[in-house]
């Protein structure tokens, strides 16, 4: 057998104009760690999120999400239910398409291209007629008690049980009334609602003004992309890990695994990073270990992705690392690179 070659081992591939991608092979004290980096540059690329099949709820790759989309490269992004339903504030092309529940961290892209990361938190507000409503959520099952906001976002129809009300609302008013599964216009939303807030509801008739309120704060509202995941990392390029205040599981917060981000080097340049890890090449990274890892390579801000199996990067028509659970897991969403026109 021969001998290694000498670690740590940096390959660079430039697979176009303004887009190149790096192997980073290296040893610490536990073994070995193979980590994947795809950078960009913005004056050439957009980043956008982009959603399994183009809707919620649903799973596909991250290889198939990219194809679908024409993207040059491509990493998995928010967390996600085990339908596809994306956990974590997602807004794609100025249109909010999946909430939480938690105040967490998120990156932004804004309408002159720059990049924003931090805290997130969303509140929305249905009024109808004179009564108003908090949002349980956006795209999502509806629980008891909840009132959801549904869009195109999500498909063709809202699939609801039939226990509920849903009032489907174009051009600023009540367009139908329903019980349940709703088609949902291209040009407005549905508001579905059960148990108290189907009662607060109780006296709503087609026609009544109805007025969709979303908050996300500053800079957030103004952001023309966002995908919610965490926690940060690295702030201002320097090691800020934020699992702790964004109370983020033991699973994700402890011991080494396979892990996913995104992140703005000081030059300005999008990256996308994948480590490997429970495998023979790569024992994997905690997430100060990872946070370490991008300040090496010139990272000045980066938000942590959903990790374990789902971690997956793309680019010059393959996956480039090996995803732990030995095939390319299905997921919710993925965060994009598309070369602009």
């Amino acid at each position: 057998k021969p001998e290694d070659p000498q670690l740590p081992i940096l390959r660079e591939t430039k697979l176009a104009e303004g887009l190149t991608q790096r192997t980073y092979v290296y040893e610490d004290a536990d073994g070995r760690v193979t980590a994947y980096f795809v950078e960009a540059d913005p004056a050439r690329y957009n980043v956008r999120p982009a959603l399994a099949r183009g809707i919620i709820p649903g799973r596909q790759t991250v290889s198939g999400i990219a194809r679908d989309t024409n993207a040059a490269a491509a990493v998995n992004a928010s967390y996600f239910a085990a339908n596809g339903e994306i956990l974590g504030v997602t807004k794609i092309d100025g249109t909010i398409v999946g909430t939480t529940y938690y105040d967490r961290s998120a990156f932004g892209v804004m309408p002159d291209g720059s990049f924003v990361f931090g805290t997130i938190s969303y509140n929305g507000t249905v009024k109808i007629d004179q009564v108003t409503l908090p949002v349980s959520g956006v795209n999502s099952e509806r629980g008891e008690n909840n009132l959801i906001i549904y869009n195109r976002a999500y498909g063709r129809s809202t699939k609801t049980n039939p226990y509920g009300l849903e009032y489907v609302v174009r051009g600023g008013r009540v367009a139908e009334i329903n019980t349940n599964d709703s088609a949902i216009p291209a040009d407005g939303y549905v508001v579905s609602v059960h148990g108290t807030s189907m009662d607060a509801f109780a006296g709503v008739r087609v026609g009544d003004p109805a007025v969709l309120t979303e908050r996300t704060g500053a800079p957030w509202d103004r952001a023309v992309q966002i995908v919610g995941a965490g926690p940060r990392l690295v702030a201002d390029g320097s090691v800020h890990v934020t699992a702790g205040e964004e109370q983020f599981p033991g699973d994700i917060r402890y011991g080494r695994a396979p892990r996913s981000a995104v992140g703005v080097t000081k030059n300005g340049n999008i990256l996308l990073a994948v480590v490997d890890g429970r495998q023979s090449h790569s024992h994997g990274l905690t997430l100060t270990e990872f946070a370490q890892l991008l300040v090496k390579f010139g990272v000045r801000d980066a938000l942590n992705l959903d990790g374990g199996g789902s971690s997956a990067l793309y680019a010059g028509g393959t996956v480039l690392n090996a995803p732990s659970d030995g095939t390319e897991r299905s997921v919710g969403s993925a965060l994009i690179l598309q070369r602009k026109p």
